[in-house]
């Protein structure tokens, strides 16, 4: 039976500070540059901040925190000193080698001692990506394929053994779709017709698409909220993309 709070002062006073000890929900914190924008952290639910620098790099951003481009980020140093995140994300860009991504993801990896760490790939320029995707090489300068983010992600693993890695697999579902175009199975002409310019998404369609895929690396549930003009028959098919998204930890 639930006890009544309000018999006296001195007791709903003490109630209350039980009620604002109980544990919250899950956090997240997403860091990264309009690509990370592009997943639309803001829509994303609970306890959520990100640290948001357009164009640039994780090493850039490690090293530059002060003003980031999205004013309303909480800046990574403050956050990641202040309060342990359940699951932080981190994005990938030109402008990095796998040498710097490995190291400054470790830092960050040393500040959140639990989070579960996502690595968003982001995607590369409409013009690039398929000769991107299909690079074969691991190593060396950053690059938007599957190579380099598997080479990341053993790197990583090797230096923090124990600790849970995720992806957005965004670059993966681009190539989906642009397999699906060639072979006349997408609700699409080309792939261009998901960016909005040489490598951001559209504001509905291509940020539904990303939008619902950080969802999944975080775990949350897919949602269509700011996105409800989407046709029907194109939601169903990006529906259908996510859906072969590997599940994730719960």
């Amino acid at each position: 039976m639930i006890q009544p709070c309000l018999v006296r002062l001195g007791f709903f006073l003490a109630c209350f500070s039980a009620s604002a000890a109980e544990p919250q929900g899950p956090s997240f914190y997403l860091i990264g540059n309009s690509l990370t924008q592009d997943t639309v952290p803001s829509r994303l639910d609970g306890d959520v901040q990100w640290h948001v620098d357009c164009g640039k790099s994780l090493p850039y951003i490690f090293e530059n925190p002060q003003k980031p481009c999205v004013e309303n980020s909480t800046l990574w140093p403050r956050a990641l000193k202040e309060k342990q995140y359940d699951l932080v994300s981190v994005q990938v860009h030109y402008g990095s080698t796998l040498e710097t991504d490995a190291a400054v993801i470790s830092e960050f990896l040393r500040l959140q001692t639990k989070a579960v760490f996502v690595i968003h790939s982001g995607w590369a320029r409409a013009r690039s990506r398929a000769e991107e995707y299909s690079s074969s090489s691991g190593g060396g300068a950053m690059k938007h394929s599957p190579a380099y983010i598997e080479a990341l992600l053993g790197k990583l693993k090797e230096l923090h053994p124990g600790r849970e890695f995720r992806q957005t697999h965004t670059q993966d579902l681009l190539a989906s779709i642009a397999m699906d175009i060639e072979n006349g199975k997408a609700p699409f002409s080309r792939i261009d017709d998901l960016y909005r310019d040489d490598i951001h998404m559209n504001v509905v369609t291509g940020r539904y698409l990303m939008h619902n895929a950080m969802r999944h690396a975080l775990g949350q549930d897919r949602s269509v909220e700011g996105f409800e003009t989407i046709p029907s028959s194109v939601k169903a098919y990006l529906d259908r993309i996510l859906d072969n998204l590997p599940v994730a930890k719960p």
